[in-house]
């Protein structure tokens, strides 16, 4: 199966511009019942926030996040994923990375999201099919 298959797309992505104020971020995340929002300016992928970075970045350091620019604190060394990739490739390299989140781009393209919450389920389904068939009695 490929990342393309289960990847979220846009216009069902959770953006929002660099330049917006991290109350407005968080707002979109709990709207969304979401824990990062991607960061982007004319559909290009620009950074990625996640509600750990509000935490670390704004609430640990008593900054007002009405005040504080998504800019400021977002994560701009984004490790993407591609739409064409086996949906093995995409969860080996957020082992790898150690990352639960990655968009998906083609030529600097953002095209989509896919999630370690998105992926577990897809990779059970398939890991049991694989051992259903190794299991299966030879000859039968």
């Amino acid at each position: 199966m490929l990342v393309k298959e289960i990847m979220k797309t846009i216009p069902d992505l959770v953006c929002c511009a660099p330049t917006a104020y991290v109350m407005d971020a968080a707002k979109k995340m709990e709207d969304n019942n979401i824990g990062c929002i991607l960061i982007t300016e004319n559909n290009i992928l620009k950074g990625i926030l996640t509600d750990r970075d509000i935490t670390l970045s704004v609430v640990a350091d008593g900054r007002d996040p009405r005040k504080v620019q998504v800019k400021e604190i977002m994560k701009t060394d984004i490790i993407t994923g591609k739409p064409d990739w086996d949906l093995f490739e995409a969860t080996k390299l957020m082992a790898d990375k150690k990352i639960r989140r990655l968009p998906i781009q083609t030529n600097g393209k953002l095209e989509g999201f896919v999630s370690l919450a998105d992926l577990a389920p897809v990779v059970k389904k398939e890991l049991d099919s694989f051992l259903e068939i190794e299991a299966a009695p030879i000859g039968h």
